[in-house]
């Protein structure tokens, strides 16, 4: 994998026989370091305008995304496991939980696959099922 990377996220609510998506598509920096895949990416917020950093690190078992700025957290996805976050926005705080039901990731020598499925809860309160599909690729030069 270069240094240089195409990442594309893709994130789907499960609601009422009905999936509402989003994607994201931009370029990052990728690292790999003690048995994790790093990428590093910025992202717009459409409200505001506002350029935030997030950081992904991907590994077979785990993948934890760091949204750094105005909507700051650090969301953590691991098969079988509820984590809770404070999410932290411009209009106030929100207590965010991921029950996280599968965690898969493939790699090739170009391209980086994972995806994750779980249930949102929102101050306690169920949301929804989602999937969160992400693909990392080399940038070609």
């Amino acid at each position: 994998m270069t240094d240089k990377v195409i990442v594309s996220i893709k994130g789907v609510q499960h609601e009422y026989g009905e999936d509402g998506a989003t994607e994201m598509i931009t370029t990052g920096n990728y690292y790999f370091r003690n048995g994790k895949h790093y990428i590093l990416y910025d992202e717009m917020i459409p409200e505001t305008g506002e350029q935030m950093s997030n950081t992904l690190k991907m590994s077979p078992e785990r993948i934890d995304l760091i949204k750094h700025g105005s909507h700051s957290a650090h969301m953590v996805f691991e098969a079988n496991t509820k984590n809770m976050v404070v999410y932290r926005t411009p209009y106030g705080m929100m207590e965010v939980c991921f029950n996280t039901f599968s965690v898969e990731l493939e790699e090739t020598e170009k391209n980086i696959h994972a995806q994750t499925e779980y249930a949102l809860e929102i101050n306690e309160g169920f949301i929804s099922d989602c999937t969160i599909e992400i693909n990392v690729r080399a940038k070609e030069h």
